[in-house]
């Protein structure tokens, strides 16, 4: 096999890649079925070391795969397919940096939750992923009516000579 042109993607902030910006890949890239396998399977295995009393190793699970799945999915997935389908269309329409925020958030407390050995308290962390990976059932904020412009008198604007 020769080495030449290699299918690795530079990013570069605002520059796009394709049809694809940094921004959006860095969200598409979240449905991505490697990606998801590498987020749950680290997840649980870093649960089962906290819930062992083990916290450097689940810290380092829970960190270093999801890192690395990140940067094998961005660099070899096709992420412009990807945001074509069902998924990919959902995710860049209803993963606001919010929901993301709301994901982690659970992830970290189901992980005090594996750490406390509170099942209840996974079972909490779990929920509140699963409401920041349900953004389109949010309510929307209230946005206030804006008045219909007045309209000036039949013939247009008026102007005033001196």
């Amino acid at each position: 096999m020769t080495r030449g042109a290699t299918s690795m993607v530079t990013f570069r902030p605002g520059e796009q890649n394709g049809c694809m910006r940094l921004g959006d890949g860095a969200v598409i890239h979240q449905v991505h079925g490697a990606k998801i396998g590498a987020d749950v399977g680290s997840a649980v295995f870093s649960n089962f070391l906290l819930w062992r009393e083990r916290p450097a190793a689940a810290m380092a699970v829970r960190v270093l795969i999801p890192v690395a799945a990140s940067g094998v999915v961005l660099a070899l997935a096709d992420l412009d397919g990807l945001s074509r389908t069902r998924r990919g269309r959902y995710v860049l329409a209803h993963m606001p940096f919010s929901a993301q925020a709301v994901r982690l958030a659970g992830d970290a407390l189901m992980g005090m939750g594996a750490y406390r050995r509170s099942a209840p308290m996974m079972v909490a962390g779990a929920a509140v992923i699963g409401a920041g990976w349900s953004h389109a059932l949010w309510p929307r904020p209230l946005t206030p009516a804006v008045p219909a412009a007045k309209a000036g008198p039949a013939g247009g604007s008026r102007a005033s000579s001196g």
